[in-house]
């Protein structure tokens, strides 16, 4: 009984401990949307596009700038439309969080 407390109180815990929304109990790999401006989506392809990364070993050492201003300077955009996230959790080994920015 006291493991399956201990369980419970480790995931409540851990869901608090991330930013984004998307968030498997051992494992992550989604995309989803962070912001859109009303923009046509049928340009997207015409569109810059900018990423940056953040990671995080063991929830104990956090590395990297996942920013929305890093990913629209990495990609040389002064007007953004659409901002997706992407995570990739392992549970509590890995994690990895991109922004992903587009625009003019």
């Amino acid at each position: 009984m006291k493991k399956i407390l201990l369980l419970g109180l480790m995931l409540v815990v851990f869901s608090f401990a991330t930013p984004v929304n998307a968030m498997g109990i051992f494992y992550t790999n989604a995309t989803y949307p962070v912001l859109a401006t009303g923009a046509s989506a049928e340009k997207l392809k015409v569109y810059k596009k900018g990423e940056s990364f953040s990671q995080n070993y063991l929830f104990l050492i956090e590395k990297g700038d996942a920013g929305i201003r890093r990913a629209a300077l990495n990609g040389g955009i002064t007007k953004i439309h659409f901002i997706d996230v992407h995570e990739k959790n392992i549970f509590i080994f890995y994690k990895e969080v991109t922004t992903i920015v587009y625009g003019e």
